[in-house]
């Protein structure tokens, strides 16, 4: 019972903070809030974002919701999508080593399962296998925990899993970015 009240709030404190978030935009323009933080504020912010919404699937909207603030804001594109894609990794690296463990002391009805999944996997070419875990968390607006805790428990390459999180996330950061910005401009909804 106390989980499911624990859940409640946490999903209610999430509802709060995008009203509050909403209501801050009709009064407030995104340009106006980065010249409040200035630019190197902003990356950083979004940094910091990257790093608790990589880490946890209820505030990575947050992430996203700066990360179009600050495009729209006039910050570059570029560099937003590095600050953040570099603090989503922090945080889905956590969660890659959580799904390590995970894996470790899964009971053993769930270790054959895994196992099979394994060999199965261990059949395709490593470079398809990797194409897919970059393209899903470079260009899929899917939560990345899906990909990280299921490389983690196959017990995928540290190194690599690490490498196509660190570029997906950024790719995704610079897309994101660009769609907003270009978008923005396109659609003339700047003031």
């Amino acid at each position: 019972m106390k989980k499911k009240k624990k859940n409640i709030l946490t999903f209610s404190i999430f509802i709060g903070l995008l009203i509050f978030w909403i209501f801050i935009f009709l009064y407030i323009n995104p340009q106006s809030i980065v010249a409040r933080l200035g630019a190197t504020s902003g990356y950083t912010i979004l940094f910091l974002l990257g790093v608790i919404g990589g880490a946890s699937t209820f505030t990575a909207p947050s992430y996203f919701i700066a990360l179009t603030t600050l495009s729209v804001g006039g910050l570059n594109p570029f560099l937003l999508g590095l600050a953040g894609g570099l603090g989503i990794t922090i945080g889905d690296t956590v969660i890659f080593f959580i799904g390590l463990s995970a894996g470790r002391k899964a009971p053993e009805k769930f270790k054959n399962r895994l196992e099979k999944m394994e060999k199965r996997i261990e059949k395709k070419p490593k470079w398809l296998i990797n194409l897919l875990v970059y393209s899903y968390i470079g260009f899929t607006p899917l939560p990345n925990e899906i990909i990280t805790i299921s490389m983690g428990l196959l017990r995928h390459k540290k190194r690599t899993i690490l490498t196509l999180l660190l570029l997906g996330n950024i790719t995704s950061g610079i897309l994101g970015a660009l769609l907003v910005h270009y978008g923005i401009n396109f659609f003339n909804f700047s003031n």
